[in-house]
């Protein structure tokens, strides 16, 4: 996998533990549980950060670097990368906390737009 950055110093945006009912046979949380759990998050730091609801438009890149073992302490951190008219990057990174010991489970950035109540991008204040 590859070298250990440390974990972001902002709140997290999604903070769970990992199920065992989403393992694989050799015990690691399945990709299809963490992206779910990378999606909640999109849409909470993209509500955040422009003020109303947020759609991911693209995802620019998604890197695995560890497993995410059942039942560690997982969460989320976003940071704003890029602010558009409407559209706007930010960067995520995932965490498993198992005994205070950081592991880099993924790193991610992803296009939000800012949308209205009818669906229908909107400027970003």
């Amino acid at each position: 996998m590859s070298d250990q950055p440390t974990r972001p110093d902002t709140a997290p945006v999604v903070v769970t533990v990992a199920p065992y009912d989403t393992v694989t046979p050799r015990g690691a949380v399945t990709g299809a549980w963490i992206l779910g759990q990378f999606d909640t998050a999109a849409g909470l730091a993209g509500k955040k950060f422009s003020g109303g609801e947020a759609l991911i438009l693209s995802i620019k890149d998604f890197t695995f670097h560890a497993a995410l073992s059942a039942w560690e302490e997982f969460v989320i951190h976003a940071e704003p990368v890029r602010k558009g008219n409407s559209s706007f990057d930010l960067s995520f990174s995932g965490w498993a906390d198992p005994d205070g010991a950081c592991t880099r489970i993924f790193s991610a950035t992803a296009v939000l737009i800012a949308v209205d109540d009818d669906g229908k991008p909107r400027k970003l204040t």
